[in-house]
């Protein structure tokens, strides 16, 4: 996914953290997270073991890290895409495409942060609180707007609409993960923002 990065030259520290963080996607996807070892995360980014103590302190951070990262580069792409419009609805259907296509094309990430970070209470605490709360935040404030605007009811609390919207979306990726990647994520974009927006009733 495009971010500011991908205007200048990454330095060879940034090249190595990058491999280190996709050669750890991949090896959690495959092995699961409690069964992979840091080794097994070196040996997949051909480097030294201690080399990955130099950019992580443990399987935890490079979880952690590998979540944030994602969602760092989806927030920047969201932000810049959304910048270019007014209309609320539209806002949501940027989100929406763009959850789903960050996912839809990597199904070892899809596979990590659908399954493997959800296996901790504690993880999940902490991921609300991070990235993935600045997330919602922006969902949520996307949904405030419309309710401002008048493009969405402001008789529904905002924080429900909020879970209503992520829990939609993020169930959908769960069932394609589950599913072994069965098809195209992006075709569920205008059926799933139309459940959302107009509701199920005739």
């Amino acid at each position: 996914m495009p971010d500011s990065r991908s205007s200048r030259r990454l330095t060879s520290r940034e090249i190595k953290h990058e491999r280190i963080l996709r050669a750890a996607t991949e090896v959690f996807a495959n092995k699961g997270y409690f069964a992979a070892r840091m080794t097994d995360v070196a040996k997949r980014a051909e480097v030294a073991d201690g080399t990955l103590y130099l950019y992580f302190e443990g399987k935890e951070h490079l979880l952690l890290s590998i979540f944030d990262d994602v969602l760092d580069r989806f927030i920047g792409r969201l932000r810049e895409e959304m910048a270019q419009l007014e209309d609320p609805v539209a806002k949501l259907k940027v989100m929406v495409r763009l959850h789903l296509e960050t996912l839809g094309r990597d199904p070892a990430l899809a596979q990590v942060l659908q399954i493997e970070t959800r296996h901790s209470r504690r993880f999940m605490s902490v991921f609300t609180r991070g990235k993935l709360g600045e997330y919602l935040n922006l969902l949520r404030g996307i949904i405030e707007e419309g309710q401002e605007s008048g493009a969405f009811r402001r008789d529904i609390n905002s924080g429900l609409a909020t879970n209503v919207v992520f829990g939609a979306v993020d169930e959908l990726v769960m069932s394609w993960v589950l599913t072994d990647q069965a098809g195209d994520l992006t075709r569920h974009v205008e059926p799933i923002l139309g459940i959302l927006t107009r509701g199920m009733l005739a």
